[in-house]
């Protein structure tokens, strides 16, 4: 997938993985646990791209650890496989962060796996932030997701 403009279109990021063997198991797929990895280098890429690293979240006091996970895979990938992991950013209110995902093989567009995970926001001691953090406001409103 392109990148979409922020004209009232999710924003979106992809990134390119090159599996490794150490990545495949004993079976010669990749183990489950990695496309949480694949997913996790998405997410640092969209806050890259979109000025929401974790450092700037950080910065202004709030932590996003992941709340939630759900996968669902639709073919297997292997040792060499190029994947291209797709990641948008779901509009959504509150003081969360949404994201959809879509893993593909480049080679041939085939579909592997699809994900979504929800972020909640805490305070640095770790308590849950039930209000919108004002910087993620401006975000959302930037990027036209409110």
């Amino acid at each position: 997938m392109k990148k979409k403009e922020a004209t009232h279109s999710p924003l979106s990021t992809t990134v390119r993985v090159q599996v490794r063997f150490s990545e495949v198991d004993s079976i010669n797929m990749v183990w489950h646990g990695h496309y949480i990895k694949y997913m996790e280098d998405a997410r640092e890429a969209f806050g890259r791209e979109y000025g929401l690293e974790y450092m700037t979240i950080y910065r202004n006091n709030y932590m996003a650890p992941v709340f939630d996970v759900k996968m669902r895979y639709h073919q297997t990938a292997t040792v060499d496989d190029v994947l291209l992991v797709t990641i948008i950013c779901r509009p959504v209110r509150g003081a969360k962060l949404v994201f959809d995902y879509e893993i593909r093989k480049e080679s041939d567009n085939s579909l592997v796996l699809t994900a979504e995970t929800t972020q909640l926001f805490t305070n640095l001691q770790g308590e849950l932030e039930a209000s919108c953090p004002e910087f993620l406001t401006e975000w959302k409103k930037k990027h036209q997701l409110c």
